[in-house]
């Protein structure tokens, strides 16, 4: 392997925006695709030094049985993208990053998702400690085995039941003495690979709408360990337009009287969203109006389950808003789109500026990738336009200071353990 190798190690690694990306990738180093839909391909980003997609490794963690190209096939039979033709020649590269997942846990998952999981990922009566160490020694495997220098992981796991976090994730000290204690059901699944991950100094994108590294806590352990994070809930399609037009309504001094949005998607995600406690987490992330606008427009949000649809994602939305005089007005727009198309080249933007933000020695949250999320953990602004110049902004910064080479240094490496009360580690430059 060569120096500049960046292991990518995925979170539901056979789901359909993991299987994309992996395939978008490795059609890429074949010569048969090229980099449309990536965000920081943008002349924006030019120069920063950002990890080439060719240099990518992928492996990661799976709940169900399969490989990479029995899910390319039958995303293929069930959606019409890409081409059979284009799987057939991409096979031995399927197969060979499949032989790197590993089987993962549903521990705090719900219902829905354990269902679909084979039982060797259900691994409740493990301890969590020895879970976290379960995946941590899949991670080091990974990365030694590859002779990686660096290692991103990313969750695109299915969306898990909406929790209020415990009052014991708001610190680093009580989140250990938590998992230590082993409670069941507290502690989801998508917190343990966020913390089994920032504890071996590996940055953390949590691209699903669970709570993922979202938590004071493990905003805590990432500053202690170098390694950035940013979440939650990847922003492809309703919810982005939703961002764009609600500050135009604003700039134009319209007022906003209500805004309906009714979804209806036929993948796994929208299986899984068809169960109550799962469809909440969706929801709220996705009713931006009412974030941008508080209790001034009646705002709602439906997510419905419509098997047919497969990954072609539909959404109609419905505005209804005043103008001068007093003069309602509407506006109704239709969103069509393939939700993993728009999804997967996101992902590798993620990875590739959570990299360079490790590599420019930060830490903590990601406020410059607010834009690809639709709660931004720690930042406020939501119109998109305003979230994109911020990552504009900090490509300038950036190009002003270039980031260090790529190392291995505070990458997946045997973690010191953090004990509750200790000092809090300053890092060299924050992206705070």
């Amino acid at each position: 392997m060569g120096k500049n190798k960046l292991g990518v190690s995925i979170v539901g690694a056979l789901g359909n925006d993991a299987t994309l990306a992996v395939v978008g990738v490795e059609a890429m180093k074949a010569g048969l695709a090229d980099r449309t839909g990536l965000v920081t391909e943008l002349a924006d980003f030019k120069g920063l030094g950002l990890a080439n997609p060719d240099d990518f490794v992928f492996g990661g963690h799976e709940v169900r049985e399969g490989d990479l190209v029995r899910s390319a096939a039958e995303y293929v039979r069930d959606n019409g993208v890409p081409t059979g033709e284009l799987l057939a020649k991409l096979e031995p590269r399927l197969r060979a990053v499949s032989r790197e997942i590993r089987m993962g846990t549903v521990s705090g998952c719900g219902e829905a998702i354990r269902a679909m999981a084979s039982p060797a990922a259900r691994r409740d009566a493990a301890p969590l400690r020895q879970q976290v160490r379960d995946l941590q020694a899949d991670l080091l495997d990974f990365k030694k085995r590859n002779g990686l220098e660096r290692v991103v992981v990313v969750n695109l796991a299915s969306t898990e039941p909406a929790i209020d976090p415990p009052p014991e994730f708001a610190s680093l000290g009580a989140f250990e003495r938590l998992i230590d204690a082993n409670p069941r059901n507290v502690v989801p699944a998508s917190v343990l690979y966020a913390y089994a991950a920032l504890d071996l100094g590996c940055p953390h994108i949590n691209f699903a709408p669970s709570l993922g590294c979202s938590v004071p806590a493990l905003d805590e352990l990432s500053r202690r360990r170098g390694a950035p994070h940013m979440g939650k809930d990847g922003k492809t399609g309703e919810t982005l337009l939703k961002t764009v037009l609600a500050p135009m309504f604003q700039a134009r001094n319209l007022r906003i009287l209500s805004w309906e949005g009714h979804n209806l998607l036929g993948n796994r995600d929208g299986e899984i969203l068809h169960h109550p406690e799962n469809n909440l987490a969706k929801v709220r992330d996705k009713d931006i109006v009412k974030k941008l606008l508080g209790d001034k427009a009646h705002s709602r949000v439906l997510v419905d389950y419509c098997p047919s649809l497969q990954d072609w994602k539909t959404a109609w939305d419905f505005i209804h808003f005043e103008g001068f005089l007093g003069t309602k007005m509407r506006l109704h727009f239709i969103w069509e789109g393939n939700d993993t198309m728009l999804a997967s080249p996101l992902v590798l933007d993620l990875v590739r500026l959570a990299d360079l933000a490790q590599r420019r020695g930060e830490s903590g949250s990601m406020p410059q990738a607010a834009g690809f999320f639709k709660t931004p953990y720690l930042v406020d602004e939501i119109a998109f336009p305003a979230q994109m110049e911020m990552l504009r902004a900090y490509a300038r910064k950036a190009a002003e200071t270039p980031a260090a080479k790529p190392s291995g240094e505070g990458a997946a490496k045997a973690p010191a353990p953090v004990k509750a009360g200790a000092k809090k580690k300053v890092a060299t430059k924050s992206a705070k």
